[in-house]
């Protein structure tokens, strides 16, 4: 029974001695713990909070992105996200691509060939020209300015559209210069777009070969009976024709005078 009662006894003070030293740490350390946790709590909440508000910002970056259908309405998106992702080259160089299918195909963007004033005009289509190709320039700065391979794709798309634009602009030096801009971004990485800008290079070089007609002094023409054949040009035709109306008519006349005249 004494056993018994010393052990709670015993207990008692244990918890007792516990009990104080409990509030006593409390007193003088417990608030600075709690306000420690407190802290670290709200750092935490802020923390997800930050990242919340920058994955949204993100999704309707990407949703503007992919809802817009016209340069201006590009040109907003690249302008409001410019600091998200890739969103400002990617929103420019469609803005250039939106152009370019306009310029290609006469009509402006947005419209069909059933839309009254659809159709572009000498002048919009020099301002359309100019313009994409000012995009595509932007667009490639911008993804060159982009470390790493993550701009790589968008520079080689910008240099193909700079090409194209040259290209439908008469410039086929400069879109010759572009392609292999890009063939030479390209290596090794996008073998396949290399090809593709070294064999559009090629062609152009075939076709712009293919045009340029070769001069009348260059054209080599054999002689007949120890003579030099030159071509006649378009002054001796007039003149071969009018030497053959003129003795014609003199014939005519002779042919007139000796035919007498009818009793």
């Amino acid at each position: 029974m004494d056993d018994r009662l010393n052990q709670v006894q015993t207990t008692d003070l244990t918890d007792s001695r516990v009990n104080h030293d409990f509030v006593n740490w409390l007193k003088t350390k417990g608030m600075n713990w709690l306000l420690a946790i407190l802290l670290v709590a709200c750092a935490f909440l802020g923390w997800d909070y930050l990242q919340k508000q920058k994955s949204n910002a993100r999704d309707q970056a990407w949703e503007e992105l992919s809802s817009a259908t016209s340069p201006a309405a590009f040109r907003g998106v690249a302008d409001a996200h410019a600091a998200q992702d890739a969103i400002a080259e990617l929103a420019t160089l469609q803005a250039g691509d939106t152009l370019l299918r306009s310029i290609l195909s006469g009509l402006k963007p947005g419209l069909t060939a059933e839309d009254e004033g659809s159709s572009l005009t000498i002048e919009e289509r020099t301002a359309y020209l100019a313009e994409a190709d000012e995009l595509y320039a932007t667009a490639s700065q911008l993804a060159a300015a982009r470390s790493g391979l993550g701009g790589k794709p968008v520079g080689i798309s910008a240099l193909f559209g700079r090409a194209a634009i040259a290209e439908a602009s008469g410039r086929l030096e400069d879109a010759t210069a572009h392609l292999k801009a890009a063939a030479a971004l390209a290596t090794p990485e996008y073998a396949a777009l290399a090809e593709q800008a070294e064999a559009r290079i090629e062609s152009m070089e075939a076709l712009n070969g293919a045009s340029d007609l070769p001069s009348q002094a260059s054209i080599v023409v054999p002689a007949v009976d120890g003579e030099t054949y030159t071509p006649p040009v378009a002054e001796d035709l007039l003149e071969f024709f009018e030497e053959d109306q003129a003795g014609t008519e003199a014939e005519t006349e002779s042919a007139s005078e000796e035919t007498p005249a009818s009793p």
